[in-house]
């Protein structure tokens, strides 16, 4: 398995957690300073760090519906012991909503932020290219942006998604999660079988901000990085946003077709999983993980990550760290030097696969084969 973070899109020009913690703390200091002091000194003195974005929002979510807090969490002990900072806060959650879809959306469409095809092409170069070497790995992520489904149109290669066609080309419909479709499609990467299409599945745990739900209720997709306006044309009624599971919407998550993808995800996390740019911040992923190696059904964590050490410490917090199965690869996905670690920490060392010919050129004539260009 493959499981992206948002270092993952940090090339594209995404944010990374880092810069929406900036961002987000600047809001609630505007008007909330009291309580962001009590919400840092509280999360330091169990976490040892000070919160990001999505603790922050997780906060924000617990004090203005109590019911959106799991039972599990520390934020619950936080939201009973301060009933004075009880109240409404969407408004910040909104606007936090709003710039995630920004930041999300614009390197994709015309404007100043545009990456170009040729922009495209030199970040795919040391990003997504890379999944050359891993042939037949799912791909999990919690992101919202589009820049798999985009590198996978420039490489014209088939996308199981959970979607089918429309009448209309820009659209697909996704389909209702449930038993026999959360599990369809496969990946298959390489371009030598029998000149099959190659095939990625992904699985979107936490939404996209290519999907948008009908007055009917009906889910449906975008194909290509198009203005919303111009998508709202064919429906006239779509709700104003994406259908994205925010941070701190651990409730909604827990129920439903949300928690059916999660206990796939859980499932599926066997064997040996490479984790880029994620840094275990949500604790119910990190669940899944710690669980999975208690119970022997995980191997080994790839760990790919500019400081893969504090990350290691986020996901084992308060437990012992079973270094034996933890494989820190310190790169930022995007650069040369990701392709280095992965080549040598993971594909020779956990896959056992070698290339005669040497990888830049197996990863080049990939790239050679399978370039489509869809402007």
């Amino acid at each position: 398995m493959i499981f992206l973070g948002a270092g993952a899109s940090a090339s594209f020009g995404i944010p990374t957690t880092e810069t929406l913690t900036i961002y987000i703390r600047g809001l609630l200091a505007e008007e909330h300073q009291e309580l962001l002091n009590d919400i840092d000194a509280f999360w330091r003195g169990i976490h040892d760090k000070d919160p990001n974005y999505e603790n922050i929002l997780t906060f924000l979510m617990g004090l203005t519906d109590y019911r959106k807090i799991p039972r599990d969490s520390s934020i619950r002990v936080f939201v009973k012991d301060h009933e004075k900072y009880r109240g409404n806060y969407e408004r910040i959650i909104d606007e936090m909503y709003s710039r995630i879809v920004t930041y999300c959306t614009t390197p994709f469409v015309s404007g100043e932020k545009y990456l170009s095809p040729d922009r495209l092409e030199e970040n795919f170069e040391y990003t997504y290219d890379i999944f050359a070497l891993l042939q037949n790995e799912v791909v999990f992520t919690t992101n919202y942006d589009p820049s798999i489904e985009i590198w996978c149109q420039k490489r014209n290669i088939q996308l199981h998604d959970n979607t089918i066609p429309t009448e209309n080309p820009e659209i697909r419909e996704v389909l209702p999660i449930n038993e026999n479709t959360v599990a369809s499609g496969q990946t298959n990467l390489s371009f030598h079988a029998d000149r099959a299409k190659p095939t990625l599945r992904i699985v979107r745990l936490h939404g996209s901000v290519w999907v948008y739900e009908t007055e009917k209720k009906k889910r449906v997709k975008m194909t290509r990085p198009r203005d919303r306006l111009l998508f709202t044309d064919w429906y006239p009624h779509l709700n104003k946003k994406p259908l994205m599971i925010f941070p701190g919407q651990e409730s909604v998550l827990a129920s439903g077709e949300w928690n059916m993808l999660y206990q796939h995800f859980k499932k599926m996390l066997q064997g040996n999983c490479l984790v880029i740019g994620y840094s275990f911040q949500d604790e119910t992923i990190n669940r899944a993980f710690i669980d999975s190696l208690n119970q022997g059904q995980l191997n080994t964590i790839g760990i790919l990550n500019p400081r893969p050490n504090e990350v290691v410490k986020n996901l084992f917090w308060n437990q012992d760290i079973p270094y034996q199965k933890i494989i820190q690869m310190p790169a930022e996905f995007g650069k040369a030097q990701a392709l280095d670690e992965i080549h040598r920490n993971w594909v020779n060392r956990v896959l056992h696969t070698t290339y005669p010919r040497g990888v830049s050129s197996f990863i080049n004539a990939f790239r050679e084969k399978m370039r489509s260009y869809l402007y």
